[in-house]
């Protein structure tokens, strides 16, 4: 899903509190490396100044002021960054980053409700799964820019009527998990539409269980990625809210009440660090009925075997298959802070579908 939308929340709350204008930038087509990929996404407020990042800082000066214009006449247009070779040096940037870049600048109207971005803002909020379907160039009366949200049960026209472009809504219902390109004749016009198909939902959700001094980085590292985060732990002494950021949800609870009071269901990974077998065979044995697809546990592969014959035969069959230990990449960590990344970074490319490889190995080319 797309990480930007829950990074850039807050800053959108905050411009929009004041009915200020603003403009949405986003990532529609690339050519070779580029920092970033289709779907990424950037606020350009009244003052030109740029939320969220597209380009490691090489065009995004350029393009805040580009979209002056987008915020005055109203309109959308796409803008391209050719950074292949040195032609680049010749209209002034010098970036020399070796990939092609073209940006949809949209205007968000806060007399239309901030559209489309209020809409990914929404799915967010409330915790849904959407598509955003963008037009990416004007097809018959459609103009650049002009939207459509698909979740599975409705779809809510943003510039764009579902009712008279449902092939449109057929896409984006078909490509729910990923981001991607489609050319499509729709609505029985003889235009077709180049659309950008933006999957887009709520943050990760990490639970931790244990809440000892080598979760805090955790849930620094992981709020930084601005994941949802609750912490539990059995003992109250470190079951406290004020051990850890103000956005994570911290309480003390027994493993036998987990799910009591949380959406299970909702959650993405989850870390066992009691540091204490006996706890952590209990919480396993809770989290064995749950649905986290990533269960990380710390310390060696036959501490992880010694956790899982504790278990009952039905308990271990539901989670062996879910259950990962020792968790986190190799990169040498012993400090709570190192292991704190390697087991996040490892979380991270299971949520993404990633191996985890040095991008070099993976064959990844920016």
């Amino acid at each position: 899903m797309n990480p930007d939308i829950p990074a850039l929340l807050p800053v959108f709350r905050e411009l929009t509190s004041d009915g200020e204008p603003l403009v949405l930038a986003t990532i529609v087509e690339t050519e070779g490396s580029t920092y970033r990929k289709p779907g990424a996404r950037m606020l350009i407020d009244a003052g030109v100044n740029w939320h969220g990042i597209l380009g490691g800082g090489c065009f995004e000066g350029d393009l805040a002021e580009r979209a002056a214009k987008t915020r005055a006449d109203g309109t959308g247009q796409l803008v391209e960054y050719d950074m292949r070779g040195e032609g680049d040096l010749l209209w002034g940037l010098g970036l020399g980053c070796d990939g092609l870049v073209r940006i949809l600048l949209q205007p968000l109207d806060p007399e239309q409700g901030y559209q489309p971005f209020g809409w990914l803002a929404g799915l967010v909020e409330g915790k849904r799964q959407g598509v955003l379907a963008t037009l990416l160039r004007p097809a018959g009366d459609l103009p650049a820019g002009a939207s459509l949200g698909v979740e599975a049960d409705c779809a809510t026209a943003l510039g764009m009527d579902g009712t008279q472009v449902p092939e449109v809504v057929a896409a984006a219902r078909k490509h729910l998990g990923e981001t991607r390109s489609a050319r499509l004749q729709a609505g029985g016009s003889d235009d077709p539409l180049d659309l950008l198909l933006t999957p887009c939902g709520p943050a990760p959700h990490l639970l931790l269980i244990g809440a000892g001094p080598d979760a805090q980085p955790v849930a620094r590292m992981a709020r930084d990625l601005h994941w949802d985060i609750t912490v539990l732990d059995h003992r109250e002494a470190l079951a406290r809210p004020d051990r850890f950021p103000a956005e994570c949800r911290v309480q003390s609870m027994e493993p036998e009440n987990l799910g009591d009071d949380l959406d299970l269901a909702a959650v993405s990974a989850a870390l066992l660090m009691t540091h204490n077998f006996a706890a952590d065979v209990r919480w396993l044995k809770a989290v064995a009925a749950a649905p986290p697809a990533y269960v990380g546990l710390l310390g060696p592969a036959r501490r992880k075997q010694r956790l899982l014959d504790a278990l009952d035969d039905s308990e271990r069959a539901a989670v062996a298959g879910r259950a990962v230990g020792p968790v986190g990449l190799d990169i040498g960590g012993e400090m709570p802070g190192s292991i704190a990344l390697s087991a996040l970074a490892e979380i991270h490319a299971f949520l993404a579908g990633r191996g985890g490889l040095p991008l070099g190995a993976a064959g990844r080319d920016g």
